[in-house]
């Protein structure tokens, strides 16, 4: 953290980025880097609902602009808010957002920075799995990524600081380490099902997705949990501690979970909040798990950004995209089918019709993974005592 000199001006900065929900909270590892740079800022985030609510809910002191970009008028009105920004980060670096940006250059004069999202790269990437199918592999470097979105994110901001900030200012930025956050030490935690999470030991599941076929199929679900079962009554480490299951998400993942425990015997406590808490609370309540399963969904990146590991599956998508967990403590779980990836969103149904790519994965190996981030996160003396 730098010390900053008295009396710096403020600087005001606006980020434009409204969906999707993931990229939006990888997009606060910019609120991270700015908060440790030696000037007071001052930061409007153009954005949309229910994305915007994280925003808000982690960052009191940011003003969100809740803007329908439908509207007639929905240029005028981000302009206006906009109109005493020093300079505007486009992290959404569509046609719309453009269009904005270009009209604050002409009637404000407001410099604006847009980050390379890389979708040139993702899809070459699917039209070369159309050509690869399943006569060959996917390639080693497609399962990990080279360049984190996030990453991409804050080097357009970086370039705007550098722009914009004098030069004296900008010694020691370049060690500045920010990640995606959502800060949550404000909230009060009063809740029942906050009380509830503080009793034991939780392993979160979030089994939805923006689309279905990024979902990986219930039969896994259960089969992961099934073993997670197992492990819990069998592994010595966990012979005296309670560890409950919380499942997260919407509605529709409430019925999945439902059918998840039709067909696992889990014995420990089961606290179904899916389709139950609104986003906000959802990063709280996963707050206080040991680890979160998943697929490549928004609930990855929220969990990571309040400090929990994940143990991802990825179907249709490749971690190559740059959407991958970043957290030392997490895993991406894939398989190396050369059909991978189906397109550059993951929403195209599976061409051949089985969903492969997910029933390669290995339950056992998440099942290892997930056992070990809880074997990490007790104090060495205890966990010492209760491996055999």
């Amino acid at each position: 953290m730098f010390t900053p000199p008295a009396m710096l001006p403020l600087i005001k900065i606006g980020i434009i980025r409204s969906t999707s929900i993931g990229d939006v909270v990888l997009a606060t590892a910019c609120i991270d880097f700015l908060r440790q740079i030696p000037a007071p800022v001052e930061i409007t985030w153009v954005g949309r609902r229910p994305a915007l609510q994280l925003i808000a809910s982690a960052f009191p002191e940011i003003k969100v602009v809740d803007v329908d970009p439908d509207a007639a008028n929905y240029q005028d009105k981000v302009a206006e808010e906009l109109k005493e920004m020093h300079f505007v980060i486009d992290l959404q670096t569509n046609l719309r957002s453009q269009l904005l940006c270009r009209v604050l250059k002409k009637d404000y004069k407001i410099q604006s920075y847009s980050a390379d999202k890389r979708s040139l790269d993702r899809g070459t990437m699917t039209v070369v799995s159309r050509l690869r199918g399943r006569r060959r592999t996917l390639p080693p470097e497609l399962q990990s990524a080279e360049v984190y979105q996030y990453v991409m994110m804050l080097k357009t901001l970086r370039e705007a600081l550098e722009v914009h900030l004098p030069v004296e200012m900008l010694d020691g930025m370049d060690q500045i380490k920010a990640v995606p956050s959502l800060l949550s030490e404000h909230d009060t935690g009063e809740t029942p099902w906050q009380k509830e999470l503080k009793f034991g030991r939780w392993l979160a599941i979030a089994p939805g997705a923006a689309y279905e076929t990024k979902r990986a199929p219930l039969q896994l679900f259960q089969e992961i949990t099934e073993l997670l079962s197992q492990t819990v009554k069998q592994d010595k480490f966990f012979e005296h501690q309670t560890v409950g299951l919380l499942f997260v998400g919407n509605e529709q993942e409430r019925d999945i979970a439902l059918a998840i425990l039709d067909k696992v015997d889990w014995k420990g406590p089961v606290l179904n909040l899916a389709g139950k808490l609104n986003l906000w609370e959802t990063a709280l309540a996963l707050r206080e798990a040991d680890a979160l399963l998943c697929n490549d969904s928004a609930l990855l990146h929220v969990a990571e950004a309040v400090g929990v590991p994940v143990a991802a599956l990825f179907g249709p998508t490749v971690e190559a995209f740059g959407f991958p967990p970043w957290r030392p403590e997490s895993k991406a779980f894939s398989s190396s089918l050369g059909c991978r990836p189906c397109s550059k969103h993951g929403k195209q149904d599976c061409r051949y019709g089985d969903k492969l790519c997910f029933g390669l994965i290995q339950a056992v190996q998440v099942v290892d993974h997930l056992k070990g981030i809880m074997k990490q996160k007790l104090p060495a003396h205890e966990s010492t005592q209760n491996v055999k």
